[in-house]
């Protein structure tokens, strides 16, 4: 098993979300971090950085920063929920943009739909200042692979 996997398997097992982040490079590079809501789902949040800006006009977040943080955001929930540790290889992931995203911290939710034995669907909503005005939509397919 390489380093990442037993990273990986560590963080899983320990539901710990900082050293899932860190096992992850881009995770780290966007500066994603994991936060328990009340109700003890997860929420994905990624603070505004200035690199992070695509338009610089508006100001508004690059549109790449939001599809990414919805896309780890189901890539980590579907590995977070299985029951048995399997990597989520996306094969098909889908992203809906609805508004601008501007210079604040964006905040994704994400839940996993199905999981079988080879293959597993996410969903998810990103949002910045109320969670009732979306700014994009995910939806992804991924392949499972043994850690």
């Amino acid at each position: 098993m390489s380093t990442r996997a037993n990273a990986l398997t560590a963080a899983l097992a320990g539901a710990d979300y900082p050293a899932l982040v860190q096992a992850v490079p881009y995770a780290t590079y966007l500066g994603l971090a994991v936060e328990l809501a009340e109700d003890g789902s997860r929420r994905y949040v990624m603070d505004f950085r200035d690199d992070l800006i695509g338009n610089a006009s508006l100001p508004a977040l690059h549109g790449g920063t939001v599809a990414s943080l919805l896309s780890l955001a189901m890539q980590f929930e579907a590995l977070i929920d299985m029951p048995a540790p399997r990597l989520p290889d996306p094969v098909d992931v889908t992203i809906d943009y609805w508004r601008s995203a501007g210079p604040v911290r964006c905040t994704a939710t994400a839940r996993l739909i199905r999981s079988g034995r080879h293959v597993a669907q996410a969903q998810a909503v990103c949002y910045q200042e109320h969670v009732d005005r979306p700014i994009a939509f995910g939806r992804s397919a991924f392949v499972l692979r043994n850690v």
